[in-house]
């Protein structure tokens, strides 16, 4: 009985042995399988996980760019605005600095000459007729009147038509209608005559038949007028035309304003603060 136990006991370990060995076999034979699967299963994932990985590296970049981008193009606009006011500004100082310089030469012809001088804005050119008359600020409260003398500088450039109360109309000496007793430097005595050609071109028709004028003669008011003084600038003889014989010379003059950007004029004001006559030129 106990050999038959024993025997019995020596057939299980035997059985276990033999268990046990054939679980170890088949671990190792499954664990190829397993680790040849998993490399079979990685081959064929990798790539798709790759493209996947790239794929969302390329989203990752390009929304940065974009949100990059979008704050080059914010800063780009702040910059700009600033460039912008930078300018306005700039500009702003330039005219400031620009309307000082006139100004200080206004005020010098005024000390130099000693002339009773108002200063009035240009407000309004018509572009069809910019050589023919202009606005100005001032009108009968500021004591202006017709046929009062209007300079640019130095240089003669009309005399007021028309009188409102807070504004009044220049008739420009180069408007086509208008005469005005001049001489020249070497006392040739004629007339200053405007005409309808769009550059403002004067003609200086004289008295004399003396062929004694130069190109580049300067020309003043004669004083024979009951509203010009003499001695006020008109300007330069720019051309003599005489292909039609001394008779009927062609003296073109011309004065160095710049009607376009003619901003400030002279209203010359009478000492004794009478009317001024309305007189012929």
């Amino acid at each position: 009985m106990l050999r038959k136990n024993k025997s019995s006991r020596s057939a299980k370990r035997r059985k276990v042995y033999i268990a046990v060995v054939c679980i170890f076999f088949l671990l190792l034979i499954f664990k190829g399988a397993i680790n040849h699967g998993v490399e079979l299963v990685s081959y064929v994932v990798f790539p798709i996980q790759k493209k996947i990985y790239e794929i969302g590296d390329y989203i990752k970049r390009t929304k940065e760019a974009i949100v990059s981008y979008q704050e080059i193009l914010e800063e780009n606009q702040v910059l700009k605005n600033e460039q912008i006011k930078y300018d306005i500004l700039l500009s702003y100082n330039e005219k400031i600095l620009e309307e000082n310089r006139r100004l200080q030469e206004i005020l010098k012809i005024k000390e130099e000459k000693n002339l009773n001088l108002k200063v009035a804005k240009v407000n309004f050119r018509n572009p069809s007729n910019l050589y023919t008359r202009f606005y100005i600020n001032l009108g009968k409260k500021d004591g202006v009147k017709k046929n009062m003398i209007v300079l640019s500088g130095e240089t003669l450039i009309g005399k007021v038509g028309r009188v409102y109360e807070n504004y009044s109309i220049v008739d420009m000496i180069t408007s086509e209608n208008f005469n005005v007793s001049a001489l020249t430097e070497s006392q040739m005595l004629g007339i200053i005559k405007g005409s309808d050609e769009e550059d403002g071109t004067l003609y200086f028709e004289a008295n004399t038949f003396q062929n004694n004028i130069e190109i580049g003669e300067k020309i003043y008011t004669s004083g024979i007028s009951e509203i010009y003084p003499k001695g006020l600038y008109i300007g330069k003889v720019s051309e003599i035309d005489e292909d039609n014989g001394e008779l009927f010379r062609s003296i073109k003059v011309k004065n160095d304003i710049d009607v376009l950007n003619m901003m400030e004029v002279l209203i010359l004001m009478p000492e004794d603060k009478k009317e001024v006559k309305n007189g012929k030129n």
